[in-house]
């Protein structure tokens, strides 16, 4: 417990030392640490790099911020362009569906003039000698007075618009009948209308019909159905 005199004494040394700094200072350095002396001019040299940081740290916003613009900026200009190629594309396949269409109807048109020439031919594949190649008024009378109803619209304007329907005869002089579908290239469709033709030609008739595709060249997935004798090819030569 201290006494009068301790307190007295502590006194004592608390009015010397305020009264000699340079007392003061000696007390402090034999009482504080090194580190613990320099802690003031530490923080403030930290402050001062804080500050320094954080400058650094707005400037770097800064750049960020105008760099997220530009990003913004570059991709509106890549949004209009890809809509402007899209448009430009879409353009582009449309006419080159136009042309290939085009060229499609110009082929088969060629087609159709060739299988014209090749009538007499067509026929004499089949063993059979060509008497005519019926008209369309020709055709409608083949269908005049028979029951239809079964037949599908669209089936009886096909078959009314024929590419070509081939009258010949065989040795014996019976009649027989032709349906000839023609096409640059046969496909699936190509076959299936004059073998449905000719059905109906030998319903009208009852005389024996004969499918035949005329074609430049024919899809492979149709190979079949050539080999199996259901349909006959005619080949026509592009020149």
């Amino acid at each position: 417990m201290a006494t009068i005199d301790d307190i007295q004494a502590v006194e004592r040394l608390m009015q010397t030392l305020d009264e000699n700094p340079h007392l003061m200072e000696a007390v402090r350095s034999r009482i504080l640490t090194r580190e613990l002396l320099e802690l003031p001019q530490l923080f403030t040299r930290l402050t001062e790099r804080v500050d320094q940081v954080e400058g650094q740290l707005a400037q770097l916003t800064e750049r960020v911020d105008r760099l997220a613009e530009r990003v913004e900026q570059v991709e509106e200009q890549l949004a209009r362009l890809t809509d402007q190629v899209a448009q430009l594309t879409e353009r582009m396949d449309g006419r080159f569906n136009r042309l290939a269409d085009d060229l499609t109807w110009l082929k088969d048109v060629g087609a159709a003039t060739i299988a014209e020439k090749q009538a007499m031919s067509i026929a004499e594949d089949l063993g059979l000698e060509y008497e005519k190649q019926l008209s369309q008024r020709e055709i409608r009378n083949l269908i005049r007075d028979h029951d239809t109803a079964d037949i599908a619209p669209g089936d009886l304007r096909s078959f009314r618009a024929a590419d070509m329907i081939i009258e010949a005869t065989n040795a014996a002089g019976q009649f027989h009948y032709i349906a000839v579908e023609v096409s640059f290239t046969a496909d699936q469709r190509d076959i299936d209308r004059p073998i449905r033709n000719a059905g109906y030609l030998t319903r009208f008739t009852g005389l024996p019909a004969h499918a035949v595709v005329a074609s430049v060249r024919t899809d492979r997935r149709i190979d079949d159905i050539i080999n199996s004798g259901q349909i006959h090819w005619h080949q026509l030569r592009e020149r």
